[in-house]
């Protein structure tokens, strides 16, 4: 990618006119790696936006020549890898590859994890996959760095110690298909003394490949040939930097991992590059259940679960749809993160407030399907509050994988905020409404009730501490002084 400090700069906007591509396409040709994320600063122009982002002149042929790709029928992903071949080509033959200290958090996984980029190279790999097969391999994962996944020497160790080893090789094709050409995948063998090849070509066209969805789990079942026999799934992921791959024993519930994995990778994009928690602008969101029943003394505790998982998964769902992270959840409630973007700075904020829209109709939902399910009167709500500022972040380890973490006060301002919360409400803090860009404030209905809970507004547009909207004896009763002086507002309404 010509990246020369000397190319001319030109602004987002200016981008956006000369080739007619969304904001969101832009953001997704960054996401890719088709083009470098800009360069903000203070434009020159007065009386405009504070910051704007910046991008080499370059940039414009670059999308313009993706998009003659698009035209010709090429897919994203044979787009991508194109552009990084010619890269490779052109990089000079001194450089030494050193080993990448910004994928330690690969060691934190306790079971197997790979990570390979698009062309299907290894990029890194915890010790736990090396540790895999008895051979000390996993397809070629000790090897060193930028070795193919699906190098002859990697396929050879494989029909060697397995005697299923084409039903261990077929889910990774099918993986590898979304990515690489049938004509790449041959060149890995050509000139190459492999006498296996055949088979391999064969197993690569009778894939099917899997669509274009973020993740997958596949059942694996490795037969050493020893007569030892593992069973695993296969779960996919995939990140910006290529693909995670995880081998997690059968055995173990992958729901939440996927979930919690899932959530992590738009994080992951901006922390890859740090090497320890970083202070980052942030907004939090924490919803906590609210039921006329006591749940978990009225139901067994199976059905108690399931409903729990079912708001935590969905919820997480929903962080994802509006760009958010799930991050650790407390008893009956979830926490999302949403994370300001240097060429977007303030729409993580209004990101925040219409994914409060949606948990309230997708909780809406499911209360509905368990009244019907339960023949129960009992209403459920999830009570919202929205806060945010600038923390600290950072990945730690978990029992089952690792988990993104925010330390600070804000986070516990926002859970708090949540208990202040009832009825369904969503409240959000003085600070989240004014840092709103103009366009969505206006996009933005709230207020403050007369009488808490109430249907008339004393006027709309305005904020109260909460230490003025409960008396002192509910303050101390359900333990709020902690944002007894937070400035607050009750969010009626956001528009699309």
């Amino acid at each position: 990618m010509n990246s020369s400090p000397d190319s001319k700069q030109i602004s987002s906007k200016e981008i956006l006119a000369r080739t007619g591509i969304s904001r969101a396409t832009l953001n997704n040709y960054i996401g890719l790696s088709l083009i470098p994320p800009p360069t903000v600063r203070k434009p020159k122009e007065v009386g405009g936006p504070t910051k704007i982002g910046y991008f080499p002149e370059w940039v414009v042929d670059r999308i313009d020549r993706v998009r003659q790709l698009k035209s010709e029928g090429m897919r994203m992903s044979q787009i991508v890898m194109q552009f990084m071949d010619e890269e490779i080509k052109v990089l000079p033959a001194t450089v030494e590859s050193k080993p990448d200290l910004t994928y330690q958090w690969l060691e934190q996984i306790p079971f197997p994890a790979v990570l390979v980029n698009r062309s299907w190279e290894i990029i890194q790999s915890n010790h736990a996959a090396e540790n895999l097969f008895l051979t000390g391999r996993v397809l070629g994962i000790a090897s060193a760095m930028k070795n193919k996944f699906f190098a002859p020497s990697s396929i050879r160790e494989l029909t060697s110690g397995f005697t299923n080893w084409e039903d261990i090789l077929t889910p990774h094709i099918r993986l590898a298909k979304r990515d690489l050409s049938e004509d790449s995948f041959a060149h890995i063998y050509r000139g190459s003394e492999y006498d296996a090849e055949e088979e391999v070509m064969r197993l690569w066209r009778g894939a099917d490949p899997l669509d274009d969805r973020p993740f997958y789990h596949q059942t694996l079942v490795l037969k050493h040939i020893d007569g030892e026999t593992r069973h695993c799934t296969l779960f996919s992921s995939a990140l910006r930097q290529g693909t995670l791959l995880l081998y997690v024993p059968s055995r173990m519930q992958l729901d939440q991992i996927l979930e919690q994995i899932l959530g992590t990778a738009k994080l992951f994009g901006n922390m890859l590059s740090r090497k320890g928690p970083s202070l980052l602008p942030l907004c939090i969101l924490a919803a906590r259940l609210e039921s006329d029943l006591h749940l978990q003394t009225t139901l067994p505790a199976a059905e108690y679960l399931d409903l729990i998982n079912q708001i935590i998964l969905t919820s997480h769902q929903c962080f994802k749809d509006h760009g958010g992270t799930p991050a650790r959840s407390f008893p009956e409630g979830v926490v999302g993160l949403f994370l300001a973007a240097d060429d977007s700075p303030q729409d993580y904020l209004f990101g925040a407030l219409a994914c409060s829209h949606s948990l309230q109709r997708m909780i809406g939902d499911l209360d509905r399907r368990w009244k019907y399910k339960q023949a129960w009167n009992n209403t459920l709500r999830l009570n919202i509050g929205i806060h945010c500022g600038h923390e600290w972040a950072g990945t730690v380890p978990s029992a089952l994988a690792f988990e993104f973490t925010v330390v600070g006060d804000t986070l516990m301002e926002t859970v708090k905020l949540s208990e202040f919360c009832k009825r369904g409400a969503i409240w959000a803090s003085k600070k989240v409404i004014e840092n709103l860009s103009p366009s969505d404030r206006k996009r933005v209905e709230f207020g403050v009730r007369l009488g808490l809970y109430q249907e008339r507004f004393v006027s709309p547009n305005i904020y109260s501490p909460v230490k003025e909207l409960l008396s002192q004896d509910e303050l101390e009763g359900r333990g709020l002084q902690p944002i007894s002086n937070l400035a607050v507002t009750e969010v009626v309404e956001v528009f699309p």
